[in-house]
């Protein structure tokens, strides 16, 4: 029998809250009056719980987008770390080092799936590794009709981004020309797959209104990645190679992650949960469910997922909130890294000893208790999680467990936009 006594204790009739989403979209909390319930949940415990054999532990990626060099002996320490890493085209030797050092290691490729880039052409001439799927000096020079253009016919550029040129992808020419150079790439340099950055589903992105000239709705736009998703899809699985999207952010456009991962083997969500210190993703109509969805949804589907909270070392309760929702809906499939600097893509994300911290057999599905409190519980371990923005709980446990600092506790407070992993006695 497993059982939870959880009260509310801290509740604001007027509250502000400095620990929740900046979103514009943000739901004003609705006020809770004080109360005491008492859940009783019967659990599918194992027989004997310490016996399993099942290992079951975070698995961790990383992001490298930097031109320096990796030193052999960073190769040596993170290969055994990670499990799935993403290095630009130039990078490709590095393929095999990983791999031999840890031949389990996805490797991926970085391509951005929207544009072309200038910067990347010396002497009239494409390099021979791209950042992305088609060159500019051959799209300029043989298909000008390629680049997206504003109603006034200037070619589209990415605002923050100089020399990223943005690519009509609607163009079946397109599509093929960068799935079938791309996929040519991935067999020649041993890659497993690719991450394709910018799978976008608005038509203003990087340019803010400011529309293309040849897409009236966003509607049609996300369409025309859809069919340019198929196309490489199609190209992929040529050569049993990986096709992982960007889709950041689509939990404020319903519909858009499924559809568009009708055509992928997984995609990253490069803002989850987590959006720096003190600024957390709380419970609400396009809050903490949807992105949490995101990944069950993969799970079901045996689809890879990407998560990636904006934590810092600092940020302990950032760092617990992302960590134990990771785990409210991982069943083995689904990436995590830490990432404290936008587009800072260089070291790998630090290493904490919860990621050697094995979870055991899932017992069950996640689920959603009283007042924003998820709970998920393992064989060896329980997870919880305080998605409300206003509420602290109070939680009395039915039998003793370890807290992230290894103390023995009978009964936790949960503060608001909070989470924790409590690992059964004896469970290492």
């Amino acid at each position: 029998m497993y059982k939870l006594i959880i009260r509310l204790v801290v509740v604001s009739i007027l509250f502000i809250c400095q620990g929740c989403s900046s979103d514009e979209n943000e739901a004003v909390a609705e006020n809770i009056d004080s109360s005491e319930v008492e859940i009783t949940e019967t659990a599918n415990v194992l027989d004997d719980t310490f016996n399993d054999t099942i290992v079951n532990q975070t698995k961790l990626f990383w992001l490298y987008l930097h031109h320096e060099e990796i030193p052999d002996a960073l190769i040596q320490t993170e290969a055994p770390r990670r499990d799935l890493i993403v290095m630009n085209a130039w990078f490709h030797d590095y393929v095999q080092q990983f791999k031999s050092v840890n031949p389990n290691i996805k490797t991926l490729v970085y391509k951005d799936l929207s544009s072309t880039r200038s910067y990347a052409v010396d002497n009239g001439t494409d390099n021979e590794y791209l950042p992305t799927g088609v060159g500019f000096h051959y799209a300029d020079t043989h298909f000008p009709e390629w680049f997206l253009k504003d109603e006034d016919g200037n070619r589209l550029e990415y605002t923050g981004y100089e020399n990223h040129w943005q690519m009509d992808i609607g163009n079946t020419a397109y599509q093929q020309l960068w799935a079938e150079q791309v996929g040519n790439e991935l067999v020649a340099n041993n890659w497993d797959g690719v991450l394709m950055d910018n799978a976008i589903y608005k038509r203003d992105t990087y340019h803010e209104n400011v529309y293309p000239a040849n897409y009236d709705t966003d509607e049609a736009f996300q369409s025309a990645y859809e069919a340019m998703l198929t196309v490489i899809n199609a190209r992929l699985k040529q050569d049993n190679k990986l096709g992982v999207a960007n889709i950041t952010d689509s939990r404020l456009n319903p519909g858009v992650w499924e559809s568009y991962l009708q055509h992928l083997d997984g995609a990253l969500d490069e803002w989850w949960l987590v959006f720096g210190n003190g600024n957390y993703l709380s419970d609400y109509s396009e809050g903490f469910v949807p992105q949490i969805s995101e990944v069950a949804s993969n799970e079901a589907e045996n689809k890879i997922t990407l998560v990636q909270p904006h934590t810092s070392i600092s940020d302990n309760q950032g760092f617990y909130y992302a960590f134990a929702s990771y785990w409210l809906v991982n069943d083995g499939n689904t990436y995590f890294s830490e990432q404290e600097i936008t587009d800072a893509y260089s070291a790998p994300s630090p290493w904490r000893e919860e990621y050697n911290w094995n979870f055991g057999e899932a017992v069950d599905s996640y689920s959603k208790l009283e007042n924003g409190l998820f709970k998920r519980e393992f064989s060896r371990a329980l997870v919880l999680v305080n998605a409300s923005d206003t509420a602290t709980v109070q939680i009395d446990l039915d039998i003793p467990y370890l807290n992230e600092v290894g103390e023995e506790v009978s009964s936790i407070e949960l503060n608001s936009l909070s989470g924790t992993v409590l690992r059964k006695l004896n469970s290492n």
